[in-house]
């Protein structure tokens, strides 16, 4: 984003098999929302807009994945794997 070539090879690339793992997770099991957390949430817009973008043309042979799937960040960003963590070791405690 400042203009370090780079860097945005590395953030394309990055994208780019972030987005090959989303599309074949749409094809599979047609979800209704991807939510990601950690270090890509925090990332926000400037990370899911080139995201989106870039699964968009992998996505097909289902009119509702195509049409329907919202990739989003999760509400909790970052602290949603922390959280999940920590509320499974409280369930097999009880």
């Amino acid at each position: 984003a400042q203009g370090d070539a780079a860097a945005q090879q590395v953030v394309d690339a990055y994208i780019h098999y972030l987005a090959v793992g989303i599309a074949n997770l749409i094809n599979i099991f047609f979800p209704e929302v991807i939510g990601l957390s950690g270090g890509v949430a925090n990332q926000g817009e400037n990370l899911l807009k080139p995201l989106r973008a870039a699964v968009e043309p992998m996505v097909f042979g289902h009119d509702f994945a195509q049409k329907h799937t919202r990739i989003t960040a999760c509400t909790l960003g970052y602290r949603a794997g922390v959280i999940g963590a920590a509320l499974l070791a409280k369930s097999r405690m009880e």
